[in-house]
């Protein structure tokens, strides 16, 4: 039985650059489906400029270290900065 894994990071994003975030943020996406893991993304109720991304990994454990992912999610983090991540762990 798989572990369920989650990477969470949150970001400031400006609302002027928000299409140019999603449209990176789609690419992080398509990676992590390739990958073989699940990719959401959340924005604050209150303050749209707030973004929390969500990749679950549990099922594939080597997908945050995938080539096309990583390289996904260095071009986010060099547009945008890297914001603040944690990694999670289920617990059953």
């Amino acid at each position: 039985m798989s572990r369920r894994r989650l990477l969470s990071t949150r970001r400031v994003i400006p609302l002027d650059r928000l299409d140019e975030y999603l449209g990176l943020w789609k690419e992080v996406q398509r990676a992590a489906t390739q990958a073989g893991a699940r990719a959401w993304l959340f924005r604050a109720r209150e303050r749209e400029d707030h973004l929390v991304e969500f990749i679950e990994f549990g099922d594939a454990p080597g997908a945050l270290e995938s080539e096309d992912l990583a390289r996904s999610r260095a071009v986010l983090d060099d547009t945008f900065g890297a914001g603040q991540s944690e990694e999670w762990e289920g617990v059953e």
